[in-house]
């Protein structure tokens, strides 16, 4: 595939190389011919807005400046969080909204999805932790604000 929209049924976008990634669906998993932050840059675009913009208005709410999680589409509260900077060709974005639950094994966390699979990722349970943190907080100021 050549394009993909983020939806509320995506649970992972994954960089297999530059240019392919792999995005994680509840019920399916497709290889895109783009690196990882041109998939959610065009997501972020279908839906009005840019990600460089979506990261600049985090870094506004949140006051914090790396690693910082963007809302792709606020009617539906789509979230994603990145695991390394978003610089990193390693970078996976996760959904905060498709995340069931997550333990540690051994250095490497587990993350269950709302779906029932699972991905291992290469971060500590501590850093996973602080990235679900903020991206839960930006979820919380938002819904906030439209209230």
């Amino acid at each position: 595939m050549d394009s993909y929209e983020i939806n509320k049924d995506t649970c992972a976008v994954v960089s297999i190389t530059d240019a392919v990634t792999k995005v994680v669906e509840k019920n399916d998993e497709y290889l895109i011919n783009k690196g990882s932050y041109e998939v959610m840059e065009d997501s972020c675009k279908y839906y009005g807005s840019t990600c460089d913009g979506r990261i600049k208005g985090t870094k506004t709410i949140l006051g914090s400046s790396y690693k910082v999680p963007i809302i792709v589409e606020e009617s539906n509260e789509i979230i994603f969080f990145p695991t390394e900077s978003i610089n990193n060709k390693k970078c996976i974005w996760l959904s905060l909204n498709n995340i069931d639950k997550y333990e540690n094994c051994d250095g490497f966390t587990k993350i269950t999805f709302t779906s029932g699979k699972e991905m291992m990722i290469k971060m500590s349970l501590a850093s996973f932790e602080m990235q679900l943190l903020r991206a839960n907080r930006l979820g919380s100021i938002v819904k906030k604000r439209r209230e």
